[in-house]
C-alpha cells in the first residue's frame, strides 16, 4: 500500500534466524540486534566543543555549535557533506551566515571557526547548503552564486575564489542554479536543477570540466532535482512525480545517454529517499517499507537491505558519501510526536549493503521533529566513515537546533 510522505519509512522485525546471527556478531561497542531501545532524557548539553556520551550506546558526541554561534544552527543534508575529503575541516550553517570548522579528527577537537562571507570577485555570495567539498584537495570546496550561473572553487584556506564554469550566457535571463551534485573523486562531472527569475523549476543540466561543456540538457517543470552518482557515470532524476504507475526516478548513463524509467509502485519500486554510491542506489522502497540496493547499470532489479515491517511510523534520510560501501548511514525520525517506541526509532545506525540484514547502531539523536523539517537531523557521515554529523533540537520540540559530531567507534 502507498502511504503518505510522512509515512514512507518505517521499521519493523526481522526473522528470528537474523536475530541469532547478529547477536553472535555484537561488539562492545556497537549494538548489533534488531532490539527497541527508547529514547532516553536527552543528557545535559555541554558548550560548543564539549562532549556527551551516548547513554544507550555509549558514543561520544561532540556539540558543535551552540548559542554563541547564532540562532538555529544546522548542517545541509545527509548527501551534501559537513567533512572535507580527509575529515579536517567541516562546514554548517548557523541561521545567518556559513561557518567554516578546521578540525583534528585524531583528538575528535576544533581547532578554528571562521565565517564563510567572502564575496565572489564578481560581487555576490555563494550558497553553502549544497556546497560540496573537492575530491582530491581538502582546503577546496564547490559552490555557485546568486547572480547569473557561475561556479566557483573556494579555497578555504587562502579565502580565494576561482571560477569555474559561467552557464550565464547559454539560458534566459534570471535563471539560476540550484541544488548542485557531483562526482565525489574527480571533481570533473557537475548537474544541477535550473530555475527562472520567478524561481520556478525550468530544467536540469550536466556538465563536464575536463570537455568545458554542457553534455546533457533538459527542459522541464516536472522535477525534484537530480543527483550524480560518485563515479560521475551516472545521474539520478527524481522527477517529483509519485501513485501507481507514476515514473519517479529516471537513471540516465551520461556515456551512451540512455535513460532507463522506474515506476514509483511495482515492478521497480523507485527508490524514494536515497543516495548514491559508486554507480549505485540505496532507498526507500515506499510501498514495501524497506530499503533496497540496485545498481545503476541494471536499476530495474534491486534486493532488500532491511524490511520494517507494519511500523510506518518513522521517516529517514539517506548517507553514502563513506568511501566504505559496505554501509549504509541511515537516520530515523517521527513523522509526527508521539510515536510509540520502536526497532530504530529517532536513531542513527548504520545497516550492511550486503543484504545479511547486518546493522551497527550507533546513537540516538534527540531531535523531536514536531513538524518541523530542520529538526529532522538529516546526518551525514565523513569519507573515511569515522564520524557523523546531525542537526538536534536536543529533547526541545521547538526548541534551538544545533550540530552535533558523532563518533563512530
Amino acid at each position: 500500500m502507498h502511504k503518505p510522505h510522512f509515512l514512507y519509512q518505517s521499521f519493523g522485525l526481522v526473522t528470528i534466524l537474523q536475530i541469532i546471527v547478529l547477536s553472535i556478531n555484537a561488539s562492545a561497542e556497537i549494538k548489533h540486534d534488531y532490539g527497541t531501545y527508547p529514547v532516553p532524557p536527552a543528557p545535559p548539553l555541554p558548550a560548543a566543543g564539549g562532549t556527551i556520551i551516548d547513554p544507550t550506546f555509549g558514543t561520544t558526541i561532540m556539540r558543535l555549535t551552540d548559542a554563541n554561534d547564532g540562532p538555529d544552527c544546522i548542517n545541509s543534508y545527509s548527501y551534501w557533506p559537513t567533512f572535507n575529503v580527509n575529515s579536517t575541516r567541516l562546514l554548517v550553517y548557523s541561521g545567518t551566515v556559513p561557518l567554516l570548522y578546521r578540525f583534528d579528527p585524531g583528538n575528535f577537537k576544533i581547532l578554528e571557526k571562521v565565517v564563510w562571507n567572502t564575496p565572489t570577485p564578481i560581487g555576490g555570495t555563494t550558497r553553502w547548503d549544497d556546497a560540496i567539498w573537492s575530491g582530491t584537495d581538502p582546503d577546496v570546496i564547490y559552490a555557485h552564486d546568486n547572480i547569473g550561473m557561475h561556479l566557483w572553487s573556494y579555497n578555504v584556506a587562502t579565502k580565494t575564489y576561482v571560477l569555474i564554469a559561467d552557464f550565464t550566457s547559454q539560458y534566459n535571463p534570471g535563471d539560476y542554479l540550484w541544488q548542485m551534485s557531483k562526482d565525489i573523486k574527480h571533481d570533473n562531472v557537475f548537474g544541477f536543477t535550473r530555475r527562472d527569475a520567478a524561481y520556478n523549476v525550468v530544467g536540469y543540466l550536466v556538465w563536464k570540466r575536463d570537455a568545458n561543456l554542457v553534455t546533457y540538457n533538459v527542459n522541464t517543470s516536472q522535477l525534484d532535482e537530480v543527483q550524480v552518482d560518485k563515479s560521475g557515470r551516472y545521474l539520478v532524476v527524481k522527477t517529483g512525480q509519485q501513485g501507481a504507475g507514476a515514473i519517479e526516478v529516471q537513471v540516465v548513463d551520461l556515456k551512451s545517454l540512455a535513460v532507463e524509467n522506474l515506476t514509483d509502485n511495482g515492478p521497480d519500486y523507485a527508490p524514494g529517499h536515497s543516495d548514491n554510491g559508486n554507480k549505485v542506489i540505496i532507498g526507500a522502497d515506499n510501498w514495501n517499507n524497506q530499503v533496497t540496493y540496485r545498481t545503476l547499470a541494471n536499476p530495474h532489479s534491486f534486493y532488500p537491505l532491511i524490511n520494517y515491517g507494519e511500523d510506518w511510523t518513522q521517516d529517514y534520510h539517506v548517507s553514502m558519501l563513506a568511501n566504505n560501501e559496505k554501509w549504509v548511514l541511515l537516520s530515523s525520525y517521527s513523522g509526527t510526536s508521539g510515536t510509540p517506541a520502536g526497532p530504530f526509532h529517532d536513531e542513527i545506525y548504520q545497516v550492511a549493503t550486503d543484504g545479511s540484514g547486518a546493522v551497527r547502531r550507533v546513537a540516538h539523536h534527540f531531535s523531536i521533529y514536531g513538524g518541523d523539517y530542520y529538526a529532522s537531523p538529516r546526518a551525514d557521515i565523513s569519507r573515511d566513515q569515522h564520524f557523523v554529523a546531525f542537526t538536534s533540537n536536543w529533547g526541545v520540540e521547538g526548541g534551538r537546533k544545533d550540530v552535533f559530531v558523532l563518533k563512530i567507534p
